[in-house]
């Protein structure tokens, strides 16, 4: 099992009378080193210590959100052990100066980049900063080329692609990463077509669940039927992936408190579309006591989930709180599990 956090960001997080300032900052001139950056360092600074394995920076083109690629650079010396992941969308960014931006930040950081594809769900995005396909099989054509791209530029040194979206000749990328062959590709799908890139293509797939998380036992049985449809997939392709699931952990003393916290989070959502996407996270459903968090926390761990991508409610007291109630748990089960397998 390894544990992930959400970079604190303005579109990825519940917002908070301490982290407002820092988001309404962005958008203004002036102010000097930006405070949200600190925060963000500071946050992962922490969670590296605790022993978190990798963080996840969301790319939002219309929002004050800082760029996922100069924002992962950033962060590169400023850690020593996280792995950074920096999201990027196909039909926004080329393939090829993906591929250079990637190698560079792997080389940054020592080895520890890796890159998450998205697809796009925001044609209003795309209308400013790229080009939205209306068609989802086409979108999906795409983001296949994209990764085939991608991976030719960064693995040959006179690589040749002749696609539907894009076309290369002569490709290379002279920095080399440190990671062999390349940093490693994590993706998340809902549909067939996604799917099936993912099998052929990445080393993680994040998996699906309904967006409300009082649908758990749904959402289980709906990750069971999908993760063993993808694991059909890349076996009959010789290949092996790992599955992660993105969740927003909601805490409290009891499971009606906990639940008290998720259900303002879903109607500030409601009234304010700028975080509705950091409330995806909340249908992961591990939301409860100590004692539900922990049992829902195993659960998936025994379903086959290898990575969760956390995020916190407030962020900073949220981390707190899990490393001392949650932590010594997941530790001690992981350690029970080494014994078990020597």
């Amino acid at each position: 099992m390894r544990l992930g956090i959400w970079t604190p960001a303005p579109l990825s997080m519940r917002p908070t009378a301490a982290t407002q300032p820092f988001i309404d900052g962005l958008t203004r001139h002036g102010g000097g080193v930006d405070r949200n950056f600190q925060f963000a360092a500071e946050i992962l600074q922490r969670a590296e210590h605790l022993g978190f394995d990798i963080t996840l920076i969301a790319q939002r083109f219309l929002g004050p959100d800082l760029d996922s690629f100069i924002h992962a650079a950033a962060l590169a010396p400023m850690t020593r052990t996280i792995e950074i992941m920096a999201a990027v969308h196909p039909g926004i960014m080329d393939p090829r100066i993906a591929a250079k931006q990637c190698a560079s930040i792997d080389r940054i950081s020592g080895g520890r980049f890796c890159i998450n594809i998205v697809n796009g769900g925001r044609p209003h995005e795309f209308a400013v900063f790229g080009h939205w396909i209306e068609q989802s099989e086409a979108r999906y054509r795409r983001m296949h080329e994209f990764i085939q791209v991608m991976r030719g530029m960064w693995t040959s040194d006179d690589f040749g692609f002749d696609g539907e979206f894009y076309k290369v000749a002569h490709g290379t990328v002279p920095t080399k990463s440190v990671r062999t062959p390349h940093p490693p590709i994590f993706a998340a799908s809902r549909v067939d077509e996604g799917m099936n890139v993912v099998a052929r293509e990445c080393d993680l797939w994040f998996v699906n669940y309904d967006r409300n998380f009082r649908n758990y036992e749904a959402s289980l049985k709906r990750i069971e039927t999908e993760r063993a449809i993808m694991e059909k997939r890349v076996r009959e392709l010789g290949r092996r992936i790992q599955y992660g699931v993105n969740t927003a952990i909601i805490m409290a003393d009891t499971d009606e408190q906990a639940i008290a916290i998720a259900d303002g989070w879903v109607e500030q959502a409601a009234r304010d579309p700028s975080i509705f996407s950091a409330s995806g996270g909340l249908g992961a459903a591990i939301v409860g006591s100590p004692k539900t968090v922990l049992e829902r926390i195993r659960r998936y761990s025994n379903m086959g989930i290898d990575l969760f991508m956390c995020q916190f409610y407030p962020m900073r007291e949220g981390l707190e709180d899990f490393a001392e109630k949650i932590l010594p748990e997941l530790q001690r089960d992981l350690a029970t599990r080494a014994v078990a397998a020597q």
